[in-house]
């Protein structure tokens, strides 16, 4: 049993495997059934400041800094760079221009090599963050130039070869400052290189995340809330880390929840059970569409993205995630993707194995009795036979609808139709995912092409 909760601010978490030290902001993990999670996490608003300028004896020499170019230009993170090029030796900032492929991170591991580097710190958003995770693992290794053999597993990272690396994320969403693959462009593809080390520390401040517009906010809220639901109902989820994931995912669904609310109670009055902001901090950014996202809101989507990520390092993704490849071809950003596969891809995996159904099943109970102490059963040996539940049909009809109005808000289509691709374009992703070995989250076999279009159909028309 492991029971989920509320904190003061209003933040899920589990008490008994993760949680934040109010008086630090580090956070405490319980590693034994975290093993793959960074051993040094840092949590809050405005602790990046403390954490990322350090005093000379504290970071060795040589120090690339990995920055998003758009990161950049915000005030906050120019003031920690500025800090950082004054208080560390040797520090040397390589500026990702929004492409995370071979060109980028080769150069950026010429610089390691010229300037004799020995940690990678990165800040940025989810792109930013693997091309600094890239240069790190492969800096090093033998024929780390050629990326991609690493891509395609003709070449395996060594992990004691790879340098250390910090994670400074700007964006709430891709959880990628907590995983152990970097997403790298390979042609028209997006593959991923594996087994990098996690950071030596992330240091997770929602302060970075406060200029990003709304549309990017959404985009990434949909690409978290995918990831949370796909390690949930993932077959090598422990308990555990289903308790984790369910603890991002309800983070996650009280900014949704939020953000599709009418303007007032958009800025923080209705938390997910609908009851007011207990935070006390009003803090807002404005939108293109008039709503304001409060530092609240903004704090409860950072943490509910950090969570994911753990999760997500100690199991996988199911079928929404494994079609997605080829999202740049066809004019769409990850996370528009993953949004309109998301539901329909959860609804086939559910018809294929009850343990899906039952697992969603319990995410449906705990979103409805969020705002009390909710207890998980970490039993799941009825799974086998468990009959298919309707509430996991209700869970998805919500999430479906929810993300539907959210796209519709910042204008971006709600299916593959309204995106502009064709019933031949969806034979085409189908037979390239099929043999790319596009798989279930449960079971852990392969889908069949046939399964794969009944999914691109329900996104299509939907």
């Amino acid at each position: 049993m492991t029971t989920l909760k509320r904190d003061q601010l209003g933040l899920w978490n589990v008490p008994d495997l993760i949680e934040p030290d109010p008086s630090s902001g580090q956070v405490i993990l319980k590693r034994t059934v975290l093993p793959e999670a960074s051993k040094h996490i840092v949590f809050g608003r405005g602790l990046s400041a403390k954490h990322l300028t350090y005093a000379p004896e504290k970071l060795p020499p040589g120090v690339l800094a990995v920055v998003g170019a758009s990161s950049s230009k915000s005030q906050s993170i120019q003031e920690v760079l500025e800090k950082i090029a004054q208080t560390t030796p040797n520090a040397h900032l390589f500026q990702v221009q929004g492409h995370a492929d071979h060109q980028t991170i080769r150069e950026g591991i010429e610089i390691v090599h010229r300037v004799q580097a020995n940690q990678v710190l990165a800040i940025g958003g989810g792109t930013t963050l693997d091309v600094g995770k890239a240069i790190a693992g492969l800096a090093y290794q033998e024929g780390g130039q050629e990326i991609a053999a690493f891509q395609t597993g003709k070449r395996t990272i060594d992990p004691k070869k790879a340098l250390s690396w910090i994670a400074a994320p700007t964006t709430s969403g891709t959880g990628s400052e907590s995983t152990n693959n970097a997403v790298v462009e390979l042609g028209d593809e997006k593959r991923s290189i594996r087994n990098i080390p996690p950071p030596s520390m992330i240091i997770a401040d929602p302060t970075f995340t406060d200029s990003l517009p709304l549309s990017y906010t959404i985009v990434s809220l949909v690409d978290a809330l995918a990831q949370s639901l796909e390690v949930i109902t993932h077959a090598k989820a422990s308990p555990e880390v289903q308790a984790v994931s369910l603890t991002a995912f309800l983070n996650l669904a009280q900014g949704l929840k939020a953000l599709i609310l009418d303007e007032e109670n958009a800025l923080g009055k209705n938390t997910l059970s609908g009851s007011a902001d207990r935070s006390g901090d009003q803090t807002t950014s404005a939108t293109t569409s008039g709503i304001e996202i409060t530092s609240h809101i903004r704090d409860t989507l950072s943490w509910g993205s950090l969570l994911m990520g753990i999760a997500f390092a100690h199991a996988g993704l199911g079928l929404p995630h494994a079609l997605v490849h080829f999202c740049t071809k066809f004019g769409m950003s990850h996370g528009q993707m993953v949004g309109i596969l998301l539901v329909p891809g959860l609804l086939i995996q559910a018809r294929h194995n009850p343990a899906t159904a039952l697992r969603l099943e319990r995410v449906k109970h705990a979103l409805a009795g969020s705002e009390q102490k909710h207890t998980l059963s970490l039993s799941f040996a009825e799974e086998a036979t468990a009959p298919s539940d309707p509430e996991a049909r209700k869970l998805l009809g919500w999430l479906g609808d929810s993300i539907s109005k959210l796209f519709e808000q910042i204008g971006l289509p709600t299916s593959l139709k309204q995106a502009g691709l064709s019933r031949a374009d969806l034979d085409w992703i189908a037979a390239k995912e099929y043999a790319l070995g596009a798989s279930f989250g449960i079971p852990r076999s392969r889908a069949t092409q046939d399964q794969i279009m009944d999914v691109l159909k329900k996104a299509w028309i939907n």
